[in-house]
């Protein structure tokens, strides 16, 4: 009689493969995202005036920002609830696209009805009633794009993911183009960046049940439908809490800056988003890969924090040796950019220890600790720079990004003592993440937060 444990050994591989493959795709597509994004707007720093692509980054990042908080938590949840070939995943993704269309709608409405700044006043400039609904459905779409992806990656689809965000970005450069002598300028960047990622969500959340082999339907109940909404709460609460620098610091400076300086701004910020992509993706390796087949994890976050501080290291001083570039690049009416891109950049160094000792202690399960980092990084951030950007404008965003990261390092570095302490205490470790992933579920909950970090 054969032994089980060959067999077993095969399912665990081919677990770790799934889950590996996920995330390396997940990377993959974020970094497309990332780069093409930043192609995008060196294009229209050259074809227009910096007024104009400050009014359209303003409203690029609203309508980012307004996703984040249009997600419900619902990406995750569908990557578990929402993962199989039978009518439960079918109506489960069904109801996550009919609430994430009501979030995106309501939010994006609200927001534009709120926020009385010259990021909104392009849109009701252009039309009071036509332009916050242009707003409210570019976030539905935007929304829809991400658990559309989720339903592609509990598929096994990968490479429609890769292929949505290439086609996405490709599909934006041409469009740069059009309307050059037409009024509203500013409004036609911002469809121009939006709209290509708002008809892919809405045409993938359409086609996604059918590459599992069902349909969107509304019924029957689900038997996991308590489950799944109590999923989403927490995982919502929690992505509030953690992403909260990323989209409120943005939406901060728009605030309080003429579109001028929002441009000068959004250069440094995608530079710095792709500066920043380096340890979030050793991050979600380690999430993903985290202490097993035996591995000791301290030392896979050794590894990692060595890896990772060579690299930002480096890139911060590439960057202020070569801060003259962006002028170069971009032009002089960007140099506030170059001012204040050193040290954005310099603060992945303290990020870098912030991002992998976040993955330890979640890869651990210590709860306490990973709330603790999560709200110390965002309190350290999002403060200062209420604080300091209405008087300093992007200098105030710099100095609040640079120290905000340097005092949520110290932050991480505290709670991750106290929590090996208590380890080697003896403190009973919750360690259900070690166990060998099964689905492609597991792959997309480990990864999906890179998508969100990007655009």
């Amino acid at each position: 009689m054969r032994s089980p444990v060959p067999k077993a050994r095969l399912r665990r591989a081919q677990g770790h493969r799934n889950l590996l493959t996920g995330s390396a795709m997940l990377v993959v597509g974020a970094g497309i995202q990332a780069l093409s994004g930043a192609v995008f707007w060196l294009i229209a720093a050259k074809l227009d005036t910096t007024a104009d692509v400050g009014d359209a980054a303003k409203l690029f990042q609203s309508v980012l920002f307004v996703t984040y908080l249009a997600g419900l938590g619902l990406p995750i949840s569908l990557a578990r609830y929402a993962a199989g070939r039978d009518e439960e995943s079918d109506v489960t993704f069904t109801w996550g696209v009919v609430a994430t269309v009501s979030a995106g709608v309501v939010m994006g409405l609200a927001y534009v009805a709120a926020l009385h700044s010259s990021a909104t006043d392009v849109l009701t400039d252009w039309n009071p009633v036509l332009g916050p609904m242009l707003f409210a459905v570019i976030v539905a779409g935007a929304a829809l794009s991400m658990i559309a992806d989720v339903r592609c990656m509990t598929a096994r689809r990968w490479n429609l993911v890769i292929l949505r965000i290439s086609l996405v970005g490709l599909a934006r450069f041409p469009l740069l183009f059009l309307m050059r002598d037409g009024e509203h300028r500013g409004l036609w960047l911002f469809v121009f960046a939006t709209a290509p990622l708002a008809a892919s969500g809405i045409i993938t959340a359409v086609v996604a049940p059918r590459l599992a082999g069902g349909r969107l339907r509304l019924g029957p109940r689900p038997s996991t439908a308590r489950q799944a909404v109590r999923y989403s709460g927490v995982n919502y609460v929690s992505q509030l809490a953690y992403q909260a620098p990323y989209f409120a610091l943005p939406v901060i400076v728009l605030t309080f800056v003429t579109s001028d300086a929002y441009a000068s701004f959004n250069v440094a910020w995608g530079i710095v988003a792709v500066a920043f992509y380096v340890p979030i993706a050793l991050g979600q390796a380690l999430l993903a890969e985290g202490g097993r087949d035996g591995a000791h994890l301290r030392s896979q976050v050794k590894l990692a924090m060595v890896l990772a501080l060579g690299l930002m290291t480096a890139g911060a001083l590439f960057t202020w040796f070569g801060r003259d570039l962006v002028t170069t690049i971009y032009g002089p009416d960007y140099s506030e950019a170059a001012r204040v891109l050193p040290a954005m950049v310099a603060a992945g160094i303290p990020w870098a220890v912030t991002s992998l000792l976040l993955s330890e202690v979640r890869i651990l399960h210590r709860h306490a600790a990973t709330v603790v980092i999560t709200l110390g990084l965002t309190a350290a951030i999002v403060v200062p720079a209420l604080i300091l950007v209405p008087d300093d404008g992007i200098d105030g965003a710099s100095v609040s990004w640079f120290i905000g990261n340097l005092v949520a390092a110290a932050i991480a570095i505290g709670a991750t003592l106290v929590s090996r302490a208590r380890v080697a205490a003896g403190a009973p470790v919750e360690d259900p993440s070690l166990s060998a992933p099964e689905t492609a579920a597991d792959a997309a909950e480990v990864g999906i937060t890179l998508a969100e970090h990007s655009a």
